[in-house]
């Protein structure tokens, strides 16, 4: 007991958890549109659902990256409030609100430029055009996708995590009927297949900003930052560049993640559907899995954001062993049910025997691969709140592209070091690669960490 106490600061576990419950429901309510949307597709038909699938493979990584840049807003809003300037958040959002819009130009070229892939990966034409139809919805998602981002960041500076949760609430509820009515149709609203549920996932987006918007004006303490954000100045380039030079590096080692495991898909495809279905069911678990680490890093960033801008070392570092601590106890506690019940969990996806039988052994590696998995993910969020963010890019590239990558395609096709794995040799890659990542950003934020206090 006296070894808990002297691991678990009392006061910071309250925090965190107050910081990380909503973000954790909000993340598994965003991950449940993505599940309607694919539900209410295949209920259109093979060809609309392959449509969505298509298009979101390309859309996704590109939004995600865009919006990764951004995340930095939290932490730099924390540290502001941990260093008693809580005046200059105004300015700090007028000036992301510039890197927004630059954001949503290049975001908006990338999407009209992907449109070129479709073709060149399918010859189905109904699915390269649902896929087309899908993506030029989501071009216009992008200012409100853009804006929510700096708007939950402003929202994670504050520790006030609760509003991404209820407005994720009212999206996921909303998503459902909209997505019948645009991909069924319904009175003069004609059916758009599959196509629809981009529509749908666009004014859900400027549904969700436009909420955000509102609670900062209906909250006093925010209502002069929402004054200050619109307001017309003249931009600060030192803060944008700083916003951007912060946040560039979490874009590219998020795309770097992303392309990483959506082309080990490709490389598993050629194997046949039973290789596909099992390694894509076991993939939707990890990502279930993953939203506990996820939450965590996002809340971790904001609490050591807020001591880093204080100089208050010995709450960075209660903070730092009550993370770890409460990190080891809920992702050992999930490695154990998914070896106990693996089983039962992919029969919620499929009663397909075959797909059973392989996808429970992939969760065997995916329960292996959860502690380095949500270490990485701890580390990096303990880096964004000392704002040093570029060894992230550099590691992700490294352990995923350099080590993974290579190691993937050479288990699951060859027998150059053991006989060809099939979808396990993905998995052992992932094993392998966010082992090295967890030990890389381990390593880099204990020097950044002697770094930030070194004045103390």
């Amino acid at each position: 007991m006296n070894i808990l106490r002297k691991l678990v600061d009392k006061d910071e576990l309250k925090r965190l958890l107050v910081l990380m419950l909503p973000l954790y429901i909000a993340n598994l309510m965003n991950m449940g549109m993505g599940v309607v949307d694919t539900i209410v597709a295949g209920q259109a038909g093979p060809e609309q659902l392959a449509g969505v699938a298509l298009g979101s493979s390309v859309t996704v990584p590109i939004m995600v990256a865009v919006g990764a840049v951004l995340t930095i807003i939290g932490p730099m809003v924390s540290r502001l409030r941990g260093a008693g300037c809580e005046g200059k958040v105004g300015l700090l959002l007028n000036n992301a609100k510039l890197l927004a819009l630059i954001l949503m130009f290049v975001e908006v070229v990338a999407l009209l430029a992907a449109v070129q892939v479709f073709p060149l990966v399918s010859d189905d034409a109904v699915m390269v055009e649902v896929a087309t139809d899908y993506l030029y919805f989501l071009v216009f998602c992008v200012p409100a996708s853009v804006m929510l981002r700096c708007l939950q960041g402003h929202f994670e500076g504050y520790g006030h995590t609760r509003p991404a949760m209820l407005i994720a609430f009212v999206g996921l509820l909303m998503n459902i009927p909209l997505n019948f009515v645009f991909v069924f149709g319904w009175g003069v609203i004609p059916a758009m297949g599959g196509a629809g549920t981009g529509l749908t996932t666009t004014l859900i987006h400027y549904l969700m900003m436009g909420a955000m918007l509102l609670l900062m004006v209906l909250y006093p303490r925010y209502r002069r930052n929402m004054v200050q954000m619109w307001a017309n100045r003249p931009p600060e380039w030192r803060v944008v560049r700083d916003i951007f030079n912060k946040g560039l590096p979490l874009g590219v080692a998020s795309l770097c993640e992303m392309t990483f495991f959506c082309v080990i898909t490709l490389v598993i495809a050629p194997l046949g559907a039973l290789a596909v279905g099992a390694h894509q069911v076991a993939i939707n678990v990890s990502a279930v899995l993953f939203m506990f680490p996820l939450s965590l890093s996002i809340a971790t960033s904001i609490r050591s954001a807020y001591h880093v801008g204080a100089r208050d070392k010995l709450r960075f570092d209660a903070l730092l062993r009550t993370s770890i601590t409460f990190m080891l106890a809920v992702i050992l506690s999930l490695a154990l049910l998914t070896i106990c019940f693996r089983r039962e969990i992919i029969s919620l996806y499929t009663d397909e025997l075959p797909i059973i039988e392989l996808a429970s052994g992939l969760l065997l590696i995916c329960a292996v691969y959860q502690l380095s998995d949500a270490l990485q993910a701890l580390m990096s969020g303990l880096l964004r709140g000392c704002h040093d963010t570029q060894a992230i890019t550099w590691v992700n590239m490294f352990s995923y592209w350099v080590i993974g990558f290579p190691l993937a395609c050479i288990l699951i096709r060859t027998d150059w070091i053991v006989p060809a794995m099939g979808p396990a040799g993905a998995w052992v890659s992932f094993v392998v690669s966010l082992t090295i990542t967890a030990v890389l950003l381990s390593l880099r934020f204990l020097r950044v960490r002697k770094q930030v206090f070194r004045a103390n």
